[in-house]
């Protein structure tokens, strides 16, 4: 198996250009967040992290987006001072993001991306909510592991717009002063926006200092798409399978999402006090940076290894007195470590929960016995089940027709729907169904994002009514389909969602062969689900059950 070691790293955010400049303002106490009496047209003042004027737009020219640039000037200070050779037909690229710059395709701007650094090949769109950052990292590892490419440059930006300042605000989650996690006082999340990018590659045996991946899982929670599982399930299950085969006594800490929403961090303190790492120390970054959404994932791994380089644990920013139901140790001030290992935890909409391990490693360091899987893409496949304009009307479907009522799908956004009705007909004769489940994953592609939903919502932001109806922005998500489906189905297993330019099915394979490495893994419901409007659309799903190639 080909161990996975980092390489070069950079952040670009708020408080700082650079890796070495965002780790000494956080280390000093440092942070970006600052109360905006008015922004984006939002009624009443909000806290987060925002750059100066002109920052993004001036450092690279071209015609690029403010996103685009913001991702671009992530992945220059990267790999600028490295061997990285972005042009190699052995580099890709893949790119975290939750909303990208809602005018170009997520894929378009990833081409964008790729191409300014000479990169000719597919790159790959992770948009899997809040941890859609660390499931930049999985694909990676997984596409490098499974000799497909020899790097990997993972880029995660996010901006901010009236868009998202207004979807939270509708769902009541933003706090108007600085945040607080995990304590009594917490009343709400930040948002900030930075880029992020980490460059991995795959090598036959890590060196002594090397940054390696050690293992990485997603997991659902089945509960909901816009609240956690109240036993902390999903979060629970996602350290359960990443921390196997290592002793907790090597973790030096957990860098957690720690959102200060009440729901998220109750369910994490759940999680993580139902684990051998209830008495390790919990940190978070959000007070010093906002929720930086699909960056976050990358610029705290990042701040979490140089933390670690530093021998220190990093204290949690905005902490004041612990609020959660479970006795987990935040850390309050920095402190010191000689442990070598941390783990990074997150969760989003659509019941989505991602946890890794990252270690440094010493001369005399093995890997970890952490169990993993070669898939040799022999798979037993169903038969696919289509859906399109030829075959189907969604329009006025009466979902009852394929069994059992379900309600909720008259709640669902279109995207949702056509993920629902193809996976019902394709489920309709298995067994075991609405038994809870680790063993199936849900890995979903489209071109189009979430963008018939994106316009809906847009419409609906007016000077009249600056908050619309928060079922509205929690579909403007592309991975809320996965989750769907999910918790219909009580699959417990990965669920992921990918954004490609079009529907490449030798791409698609791979990625879902390369899902297999999670050795939980034993069947995958896959294929491509894209509604552009109810003139265009187009679904085919089917699923693989592995037969071979374990080891």
């Amino acid at each position: 198996m080909r161990e996975i070691v980092k390489i070069a790293d950079n952040i670009v955010s708020p408080l700082g250009m650079g890796t070495e400049a965002n780790y000494g303002a956080v280390k000093a106490g440092g942070s970006a967040l600052k109360v905006y009496p008015e922004m984006f047209g939002m009624a009443g003042p909000f806290c987060a992290a925002v750059f100066e004027p002109l920052t993004i737009e001036s450092g690279v020219e071209g015609d690029f987006s403010r996103f685009e640039k913001l991702a671009i000037l992530a992945v220059q200070g990267a790999v600028r001072g490295s061997d990285t050779d972005t042009a190699s037909g052995g580099t890709v690229f893949v790119l975290s993001t939750t909303k990208g710059d809602l005018e170009t395709p997520l894929a378009v701007s990833a081409r964008k991306i790729a191409a300014y650094f000479g990169n000719s090949n597919t790159p790959l769109v992770v948009s899997n909510a809040c941890i859609s950052g660390v499931a930049a990292q999985i694909a990676a590892m997984r596409a490098l592991r499974s000799g497909r490419y020899s790097t990997a440059v993972v880029v995660g930006a996010d901006e901010l717009s009236r868009f998202t300042l207004s979807g939270f605000q509708c769902l009541k989650a933003l706090s108007a002063e600085p945040c607080h996690p995990y304590s009594a006082v917490r009343n709400g999340l930040n948002l900030g926006e930075a880029g992020a990018c980490i460059v991995y590659k795959a090598v036959d045996k890590a060196a002594d200092g090397d940054w390696v991946i050690e293992n990485g899982v997603i997991r659902n929670d089945a509960n909901h798409i816009s609240g956690p599982s109240r036993t902390g399930e999903g979060s629970y299950n996602a350290l359960r399978a990443v921390l196997s085969g290592i002793s907790p006594e090597e973790i030096a800490f957990i860098n957690a999402h720690g959102t200060s929403t009440n729901y998220n961090d109750e369910m994490e303190a759940i999680a993580i006090s139902r684990t051998p790492l209830a008495s390790a120390p919990v940190n978070t970054l959000k007070g010093c940076y906002g929720h930086t959404l699909g960056a976050a994932g990358i610029l705290e791994t990042i701040l979490s290894m140089a933390a670690v380089d530093d021998g220190t644990v990093l204290g949690t920013h905005g902490f004041e007195s612990l609020g959660v139901s479970k006795p987990i140790s935040v850390s309050v001030d920095n402190s010191a470590t000689h442990k070598r290992a941390f783990v990074k935890l997150l969760s989003g909409f659509g019941g989505v929960n991602a946890a890794m391990v990252m270690r440094k490693r010493a001369a005399d360091d093995l890997p970890y016995s952490t169990p993993q899987a070669v898939c040799n893409k022999e798979f037993t496949e169903s038969a696919p089940v289509e859906l399109s304009l030829e075959n189907f009307t969604l329009k006025g479907f009466n979902p009852n027709t394929l069994g059992a009522p379900y309600p909720k799908y008259f709640k669902m956004d279109n995207l949702c729907r056509l993920g629902y009705v193809a996976s019902e007909i394709l489920l309709k004769d298995s067994t075991n169904r609405f038994t809870p489940r680790e063993d199936t994953a849900v890995i979903l592609f489209n071109a189009n994002s979430s963008s018939d939903n994106d316009r809906k919502y847009l419409a609906t932001i007016t000077p009249e009514e600056f908050y619309p109806s928060p079922s509205l922005f929690v579909y403007t998500l592309p991975n809320i389909v996965t989750g769907e489906i999910a918790i219909r189905n009580k699959f417990m297993g990965e669920t992921s969602m990918y954004i490609l330019e079009k529907q490449d099915i030798t791409e698609m394979q791979a990625i879902v062969s390369e899902a297999f490495q999670d050795p939980v893994t034993k069947r995958v419901i896959w294929g491509w689900v894209d509604f552009k409007s109810e003139d265009e659309f187009y679904t085919q799903l089917t699923f693989d059950v592995i037969l071979s190639g374990m080891k």
